[in-house]
Order: structure tokens, then C-alpha cells, then sequence
């Protein structure tokens, strides 16, 4: 099948978008206008509903359960999972360090049950287990070797994707190529097994970096340098390079938030902190950033279209991108800079870093959840 290759367009100016800095500006602008914006840009800023308060955690997972009233989040401190409310009361916390039933050794993703349930995705014991939001421990299956990462929602069956590195130990392929898998829920029998398409693709820089499969039989795959092939049921490929995407260089607080995870690195592995820290950190500060936030942070929704966060005009602003039929539709922003979302319905929630403020003596964001009605974008 021939390649569509979509042209390349640059929004205009992103920074004489309007900056407001606190939530509470942000809460008092909603108030007073009663309705969500959208600008001629195509970015809808959606209404801030409710908001909920977490401790720390450097884990990015998010899910939104089945009621849109609640959400789950991933404690990396205590290797537990948090559930909380939209009112900010906790539902549940359990979990702790181990290899029994409802222990965790490396708890990862997470997704939403059809039942109201919560499943945790752990890379360590290449297990996934089913919470009530309450905590009490439902069942568990296992699930293929590898970084196995589920679709957002399951029933009967769990749908995920894992990387075939095998493939690409064995020169078969450039890029990781993934796997679609679907389980059985109940006795870890595996009911397909389907690779991504191969390619090759009309992409100039080359790689493919991760990729996720729709709600048919196609894939969108995310490559370097902000481009996207969506590749439909016939295998017929778009290849677009994101229309929203500036570059942008990493700001200081990104600078020195990874020379803190390097140097955590090293620390990991016994050597001086600052250990062959210059060749990389230079590099980091003078590339610019990548359009997708992280490999986790993009979804396919009931509709079938695409959602991905991206690093536009962080931290003051969040983007999330949508494109529907392999065409952009246009953004979504939100406050604040975001780490992770899940979206249900007209339901957003966004895990978010505040803004650092005069009260944050010890240099650490504010970590919350926040609720967004989103029933106006179209």
C-alpha cells in the first residue's frame, strides 16, 4: 500500500497564549466565564472541576476507574497504590514490597477493569493483579516475559503491547518492534499474539520509538523528531509530522532534574555521583526536546482517537494532542505540567507537579490530581 505522507505545519506563536499564574486565577477564570475556551489555534482549555492533593511519588501512572469518580495513582515510595475520589477523600492504599498475593516488586502500569476494579501491571514478577479501589485483592494472571504494558481498560480479556527484543538482538529489526497480546483474565492463556508492522516508513530521522494499537487492527507508531504513522486495518500507512510541534530546548528545572536522575544513576551503581556527567548533560541541554512527553503517556480512546502529552510550553501549560482518521483535530491544554492522564468519557484527569511556589521551602512540586470536563472539544 502507498504512503500519505501529510504536510508540515507550524501553529502560530504559542508564546502570546495567555499565562495565568496560580490554580486559584485559573479556578476564578472559569467561574467567571462559565464555559471552557478555544482559540483560532485549535486549543481547547477545558473546565478545572475538581482537583485532589497526593503525597510524592516519582511514578508518572494514572487510571481512571470505571465510575469517572475516581482515580489511582502509583506511590513509588512505598511501592503501593493510591486511590482517591475527585472531593480529594482517599478510597483505598495497599500494596508493599514482596512477591505474595497484592505485594509488589515493580508495580508499573495500571488499568481499569470493566467491574470497577484496578489492575497493576508488575514488571518484576511478569504479573498482573486485580485490586477493588479499596484494596482487597481480587485475582492475578500472569503475563508474558518482558516490559508488558496493558491497554487501559480490561474485561474478560487484558490487551497489552510488549517490545520484541529478541527481534532486535537478533538484527531482525532496527526499532522495537511490539507485540499485541490478549489474555485470558482468568487462566493467562494467551489468545493473540500479533506483531507491528514492519515498515519500512517515510520517516527521514529513522527511528521508531514506540507505538500502541488502535481499537481495530491498526497501530500508531511514534518516531523520532515529533512524527506519527498511523497505519490502518490494510496496512495502509500515514506518515505526519506533528502539526502542534516546536522545538524547544529543555528549560533549567529540566536541565537539573536529569543531571538528579544521572547522578541517582551512578549512585545506583556505587560510583561518584557526578561520574561521566558532562559529555551527556551537554548534549541533553543543547537537543531539543521530544514532541511526546514519555512512551506511556498516549492512549487510543472509545471513539478510536489518538491522544498523546506532549513537552509544548511546559510547566506553566500542558498539551495534550488529538488526532482522529490519522488528522490532527486540535489540543487540549491544561494547568500545570503534567506527568501522566487517563481519559473516560468526557472525563479527564491529569497527574500533575504544581508549580513551585514561596511555599515550597524544599524545592519539591506539589503533586495532584486534577479533573477536567472536556464534553465541549470536539
Amino acid at each position: 500500500m502507498p504512503y500519505t505522507t501529510a504536510p508540515t505545519h507550524r501553529p502560530s506563536d504559542l508564546t502570546a497564549i495567555l499565562r495565568i499564574p496560580t490554580l486559584a486565577a485559573l479556578l476564578a477564570l472559569t467561574t467567571a466565564c462559565g464555559q471552557p475556551d478555544t482559540t483560532d489555534d485549535g486549543i481547547f482549555t477545558p473546565e478545572l472541576t475538581h482537583t485532589a492533593t497526593l503525597p510524592p511519588s516519582e511514578h508518572e501512572a494514572v487510571t481512571v476507574l470505571a465510575d469517572e469518580r475516581t482515580a489511582c495513582v502509583v506511590d513509588s515510595y512505598e511501592d503501593r497504590i493510591r486511590c482517591v475520589d475527585r472531593e480529594g477523600t482517599v478510597v483505598g492504599v495497599f500494596g508493599r514490597k514482596g512477591e505474595g498475593p497484592g505485594e509488589f516488586d515493580s508495580p508499573a502500569y495500571l488499568a481499569r477493569g470493566d467491574e470497577g476494579t484496578v489492575g497493576v501491571m508488575d514488571l518484576g514478577l511478569n504479573r498482573f493483579t486485580i485490586f477493588e479501589p479499596s484494596g482487597t485483592h481480587v485475582s492475578d494472571v500472569t503475563t508474558p516475559g518482558g516490559v508488558f504494558s496493558p491497554l487501559r481498560s480490561f474485561g474478560d480479556v487484558l490487551s497489552g503491547v510488549s517490545p520484541d527484543l529478541m527481534a532486535m538482538l537478533a538484527g531482525e529489526s532496527s526499532y522495537p518492534r511490539m507485540n499485541r497480546y490478549e489474555l485470558n483474565i482468568a487462566t493467562g492463556e494467551v489468545l493473540r499474539d500479533v506483531e507491528s508492522p514492519p515498515g519500512p516508513w517515510d520517516v527521514e530521522c529513522g527511528d521508531v520509538i514506540d507505538g500502541i494499537p488502535d481499537r481495530g487492527n491498526g497501530w500508531i507508531l511514534l518516531a523520532c523528531e515529533a512524527h506519527l504513522i498511523f497505519v490502518g486495518d490494510t496496512g495502509e500507512a500515514t506518515v505526519l509530522r506533528a502539526p502542534a510541534y516546536v522545538p524547544e530546548l529543555p528549560s533549567e528545572e529540566e536541565v537539573a532534574e536529569r543531571e538528579e536522575e544521572l547522578m541517582a544513576f551512578n549512585r545506583d551503581l556505587g560510583l561518584p555521583a557526578d561520574m561521566n556527567l558532562a559529555e551527556p548533560m551537554e548534549r541533553f541541554r543543547t537537543t531539543p526536546k521530544n514532541y511526546h512527553l514519555s512512551t506511556a503517556a498516549h492512549l487510543v480512546d472509545a471513539d478510536n482517537r489518538y491522544w498523546i502529552a506532549t513537552q509544548r510550553d511546559l510547566p506553566e501549560w500542558s498539551y495534550l494532542d488529538v488526532y482522529e482518521n490519522a488528522e490532527y483535530v486540535g489540543s487540549v491544554r491544561v494547568r500545570d505540567r503534567m506527568r501522566g492522564f487517563d481519559l473516560v468519557g468526557s472525563t479527564l484527569v491529569v497527574l500533575v507537579d504544581r508549580q513551585l511556589g514561596a511555599d515550597d521551602a524544599d524545592g519539591v512540586p506539589d503533586r495532584a490530581l486534577d479533573w477536567y470536563d472536556i464534553g465541549e472539544f470536539e
